[in-house]
Order: structure tokens, then sequence, then C-alpha cells
């Protein structure tokens, strides 16, 4: 089986060195990755309005590897089309230094990454350690690599991809696995220092302060409180934005005169 990986942290990452280790001796794994950090890319993508350029990279265990000045998700299609001759049959983003829980998934390139393989048609896990400070990636591996079995013989694969948050302590592995849904709303609010410059144009500084969740759910089932009590957090996600629940209550926008 053949293993697509990327990440938005950068080639050179720990979280790539991680899944390559755990994952070469039973599968045929390729990496395509941002050849520097692009953090909080989302899924946004280039290949289609600008050349991008790429490099060869050796990367022990892996049947080929490039480092690609490009989003997490144009590196995603661009190894799928530009680099292996067959697509691959998973996709792996990660694994993040950081979670990604809630609303961080907006946000987060490793998953704009998983989500650019839904798209292609490939089934993808997007991977994450829930700590900065922390760097047992490989218990993170492992956790994606029990998975993938798992994964793999879903009949609906195709549908959804995974997003997986790993707790930072080897008690996180020993809990379990979870399956959650996205839970609250993270606050992202930050102050913002605008420092005028002496050649008219403002540097807009933003302080770092602690993140907090609002309008959480509480319960185990809400990946940040199931990451919190030490569980490995499995949520399914799709790309589907539409707000299913509110298209009866607009039904009056349809008779709005022109």
């Amino acid at each position: 089986m053949r293993i697509l990986i990327a990440n938005d942290d950068g080639i050179d990452a720990r979280g790539i060195a991680a899944l390559v280790n755990v994952l070469k001796d039973e599968y045929e794994v390729y990496v395509a990755a941002p050849h520097r950090q692009r953090s909080a890319y989302s899924h946004s993508v280039t290949y289609f309005a600008r050349h991008r350029q790429a490099w060869h990279r050796k990367i022990e265990g892996t049947a080929d590897a490039w480092a690609i000045d490009a989003t997490p998700a144009d590196c995603v299609y661009y190894g799928c089309f530009a680099f292996m001759k067959e697509l691959p049959d998973l996709i792996i983003s990660g694994i993040n230094h950081g979670e990604n829980l809630s609303t961080d998934c907006i946000y987060s390139g490793t998953v704009g990454a998983a989500s650019e393989g839904i798209i292609i048609g490939v089934p993808a896990m997007a991977v994450s350690l829930c700590s900065y400070t922390s760097s047992d990636f490989e218990a993170a591996a492992q956790a994606a690599k029990e998975l993938i079995p798992y994964y793999m013989r879903d009949p609906h694969r195709l549908e959804y991809m995974l997003n997986v948050n790993v707790h930072s302590t080897a008690k996180g592995r020993d809990q379990g696995y979870k399956v959650t849904v996205t839970e609250g709303e993270r606050n992202y609010q930050k102050p913002v220092q605008v420092v005028k410059q002496n050649d008219g144009s403002m540097l807009l500084v933003c302080d770092d302060v602690p993140m907090t969740t609002n309008h959480m759910i509480n319960t185990v089932e809400g990946d940040v409180t199931a990451v919190k009590q030490g569980y490995i957090s499995i949520t399914p996600m799709d790309n589907d934005i539409t707000h299913h629940e509110q298209i009866q209550n607009m039904k009056g926008y349809e008779y709005i005169p022109f």
C-alpha cells in the first residue's frame, strides 16, 4: 500500500520523521511537504495560479520525497499528480506539532492537506500531537498506524477524512480512542499593537495570549474534552460546509422580490 505523507510544519519537521520511521517497514512511503514552515495556511492552494519550485530530498525509509515551495494542500496535489506514478492509497498529513481541535481545523494547514486528499479521491487523515512542548511523536505515529486498517476497510472512507488528535503523554494512548465531534469555538482574539515605521508603513504585532474555547459541549464526545481527559480524539470530517438545519428556515428568502 502506498502512503503519501504531507504536513504544514515543513519537510524537516520531526513529525514526518516519526511517521516515516513507524510506517516504512509495512508500507511504501512517499513524502511531499513544504520546504519551510507553512502552519495556518488552511486549504489555500496556488497550483492553478502560479508555478512552484520543488527539490528531491533523501529521507531514509521513503520510496521518494520532495520539498516543495508551496502550501500544504498544494503539496498533496503535486505529490499525487506531478511526482507519484500512481495515486497513493492513503494520505497522512502530520504529525502536527500542536493540537488541531475545534475551530483550529478552519485555520489548520494539516487539516487542509488532508481535505485536499478527499477532494481528489484519496482517503486521508490529519494527525496532531496535542502539545507544543512534548516531542513524543512516536506515540502519535503509532496511533496513526493503528488506525490505518480500520479506516482503509471502511467502504465509506472516501466520504470523509479523519482528524486525529493524540494526547501529549503516554497516558493518552493507554486511555484509548474516542470518536468525537468538533467542540465549541476557539477564541483567537489577541491584542494588536500598531507600530509606525519610518517608511510610513505600519507594523502589526499580535501579542501572544492563552487561547480559550467557548461554547463547550463538556462531554467526552467533544474533541477538546476528550483530549483533556486523556483520550485520542478521532473526528470524521467532510467538505460539506452547508448549514443543513438552516435550509428550511430560509425558504422565505426565495420570495424576496427583485
